[in-house]
């Protein structure tokens, strides 16, 4: 997996500690679905339903239904994708899906890891994932 120093923002972002995770804390987290987002399997992916946060029930929120701002979001998940979030179910960890990711896709190790880093950050930053990490013991 990366480094503790390249990973700082992301583990910030996705647990909200400012202490930074230790390479195996992370490697053995568990990145979990918000289980508010809808989704909706198609040829070669899987498109995600995600309700966006309220406007509020002031001037910004009637001038939302006003401009009749639509209350979800929606993204599309291409093959590798899909199988990424397919895993994100809060039995795998990081490290195992990496593993499974490599296997399945011919990756070499940097190349799968950077890329899921990568791709668990963007969900995590739309709020589509929370990174389950274990307590210390």
């Amino acid at each position: 997996m990366e480094s503790p120093m390249a990973m700082a923002g992301f583990r910030k972002l996705v647990t909200g500690r400012t202490k930074r995770l230790t390479p195996e804390a992370y490697a053995k987290s568990r990145p979990t679905r918000n289980s508010l987002v809808e989704e909706e399997a198609f040829e070669g992916g899987v498109r995600l339903k995600a309700p966006l946060q309220t406007q509020g029930t002031g001037v910004m929120g009637a001038l939302a239904k006003w401009a009749r701002i639509p209350d979800t979001k929606e993204f599309e998940l291409e093959t590798v994708g899909a199988f990424v979030w397919s895993l994100c179910d809060g039995h795998h960890s990081t490290e195992g899906i990496a593993r499974k990711l490599r296997e399945r896709f011919k990756m070499n190790r940097l190349e799968a890891d950077t890329a899921l880093d990568a791709f668990l950050e963007a969900l995590a930053r739309r709020k589509l994932i929370v990174l389950a990490v274990p307590k210390n013991k």
